[in-house]
């Protein structure tokens, strides 16, 4: 799926969002004079946060890209709000004027295309902070766990883990805002090059990205297809999925697979 988005409505509009990020997620539509609808997403990720919201602005809006205006925050949720996005088939954009650091970086590679300036995507270790009063033993391994999510997301996502090499090169206070070519090279950005995103749009552009009417398969660009993923991990909220005989969400189970657990994907169906 290629990104075909007007791309400098978008900057204009994360660029007015910046320093209005608070705790705790905010979800703003926007529409362009030309008809595109895309929301972008403020404020700090918290455990809390409620992602049906995200779920009821996409369905009443149908935008086609998600931008951010955040400093990080929980990394479970910021992964989760990433899988939610690329369920949901939307593209991500990031430009300078705004803020996608930290644990935000990860929900933005939850985009099915995902298009970014350099120097407006920033990384660094995470900290956790709350290990206080734990055993020694018990918070490695809430280190090690959180890691292993993460690169198995990243992986699920097509980025290259070895992004988190370089994450963890900084401290979780300090930042490392990711070049063009690093982007590219991480498979952070899904575009051979890096975008003008302070463009003009002439009326010609509009044209040829024009919404694809529904029923019309639209011609991807190969160079910008994310490859799905053909094998990886269980991750389920209640601890196991269950092995059912068919895709059928009515099939009989006749077994589960507990978290972490390895799986190859045979076959993948619908959004």
């Amino acid at each position: 799926m290629s990104l075909k988005f007007p791309v400098a409505a978008v900057a204009m509009f994360l660029g007015a969002a910046v320093g209005q990020a608070n705790a705790g997620l905010e979800y703003a539509a926007h529409h362009t004079d030309a008809g595109w609808a895309f929301v972008t997403i403020s404020g700090a990720f918290e455990y809390t946060d409620d992602l049906a919201r995200f779920r009821e602005i996409v369905a009443r809006e149908h935008p086609s890209v998600i931008g951010f205006d955040s400093p990080g925050g929980n990394v479970a949720k910021a992964i989760e709000l990433g899988r939610l996005i690329r369920s949901l088939g939307l593209s991500t954009i990031q430009v300078r004027q705004a803020e996608c650091a930290s644990a935000c970086s990860l929900a933005f590679l939850g985009g099915v295309s995902r298009l970014a300036q350099p120097g407006s995507i920033g990384v660094h270790k995470s900290s956790f902070n709350d290990t206080q009063g734990m055993k020694i033993n018990d918070a490695v391994s809430a280190v090690q766990e959180t890691t292993a999510e993460v690169i198995g997301y990243m992986s699920e996502m097509g980025v290259d883990p070895a992004l988190l090499q370089l994450s963890l090169s900084y401290d979780s206070n300090d930042i490392r805002y990711l070049s063009g070519s690093e982007m590219a090279k991480y498979r952070v950005t899904t575009g051979s090059q890096s975008p003008d995103l302070s463009a003009k749009i002439e009326p010609r552009d509009v044209a040829r990205d024009a919404p694809v009417p529904r029923g019309v398969q639209a011609k991807a660009d190969p160079s910008l297809e994310v490859p799905l993923a053909r094998d990886g991990t269980v991750r389920h909220p209640k601890g196991r999925a269950p092995v059912k005989l068919s895709a059928d969400a009515d099939a009989k189970a006749i077994g589960d697979a507990g978290n972490g657990a390895s799986v190859d994907i045979l076959d993948i169906r619908g959004d």
